[in-house]
């Protein structure tokens, strides 16, 4: 099955939840993943929530959430999440897991942070991961009551190890993972290699592509058109064919000081083999333009549904 993300659909800021999941259904998709609850009802209110969940099913449609930044070691990150609680970060995300439970989604995901989260100098990188598998033992009691389990997704401050190493720790009962390999270059990640350690513990599969350049003593990651970039798209599907696959055209393009020693320093755990591997990626496009207009997500969207929607 392949569904969409709200945001990479035609006109999507215009669309209610409901037109979202209609549009999706006339397009041949099988969901609609949303960029908040708040999306689906600004009050979180029962009763919308729950007839959000049977118009979803009365489509045939599956839905996912995304519950935000949840990080507790940096507070500014959760904080639209606490105020839900009056400031209690743990029963914000209890409160959002439950109204996810009433729209029918019981796989709720979430991101740690933004790229410069890594390296920030007034908390470890590590006592932010340590926060964060705390937080999510927290959550155990709500997410096993909703019989639900958070989501983390390959964003681009986390390594796959990283991820893994989450999911080990807390359990893979209350944590899946949400794949993404367009971002795993930006931690100099081979994305077949990545998903390769990833593919046990996967749940769903974010679907983009893009390519990288040499630029500014480094590379930057743009996105390219599915088919124009250079992630390996059957090779990853093979590795993980039961995957919920989301369509998502992404924005951000990140910079990376590949040659910079104190962020090479910062980041030990780099394998050389799939640091070799992006840049080898910069070196194939080499002096090329970038044709794609970045701010234009959307123009990307039909070969994306060409291949994994309408063939």
């Amino acid at each position: 099955m392949t569904g969409i993300v709200k945001s990479s659909l035609p006109d999507a800021q215009n669309l209610s939840a409901i037109q979202a999941l209609q549009l999706a259904a006339d397009m041949k998709l099988s969901g609609v993943f949303f960029g908040s609850l708040f999306d689906i009802s600004p009050e979180l209110d029962q009763a919308e929530l729950a007839a959000f969940h049977d118009k979803a099913k009365e489509l045939g449609l599956n839905a996912s959430v995304m519950l935000g930044f949840l990080n507790p070691a940096l507070p500014f990150r959760s904080e639209a999440v606490s105020k839900l609680a009056n400031g209690d970060l743990d029963k914000g995300i209890a409160k959002l897991i439950r109204a996810a439970a009433l729209a029918g989604i019981h796989d709720p995901m979430f991101v740690i942070g933004m790229i410069e989260e890594r390296f920030d100098e007034t908390i470890s990188w590590q006592q932010q991961l340590d926060a964060v598998a705390q937080m999510i033992k927290q959550a155990a009691p709500v997410l096993r009551e909703c019989q639900s389990r958070l989501i983390l997704k390959t964003h681009e401050e986390i390594t796959t190890a990283e991820v893994v190493d989450l999911v080990k720790h807390v359990g893979e009962d209350l944590l899946g993972v949400a794949y993404d390999p367009v971002n795993v270059v930006c931690r100099m990640e081979d994305p077949v290699a990545a998903a390769r350690r990833v593919a046990p513990y996967v749940h769903s599969l974010y679907i983009d592509d893009c390519i990288v350049r040499f630029q500014d003593g480094g590379i930057r990651r743009f996105l390219a058109p599915l088919g124009q970039g250079y992630i390996d798209w059957p090779a990853i599907t093979a590795l993980m064919p039961d995957a919920r696959r989301w369509l998502e055209m992404h924005r951000g393009q990140f910079a990376m000081p590949v040659f910079d020693q104190g962020w090479l320093a910062a980041q030990p755990e780099i394998k050389l083999e799939e640091y070799a591997s992006v840049l080898e990626m910069a070196a194939r496009f080499g002096n090329q333009e970038v044709t794609w207009d970045q701010a234009a997500h959307t123009e990307r969207l039909p070969q994306a549904l060409q291949q994994f929607v309408l063939q």
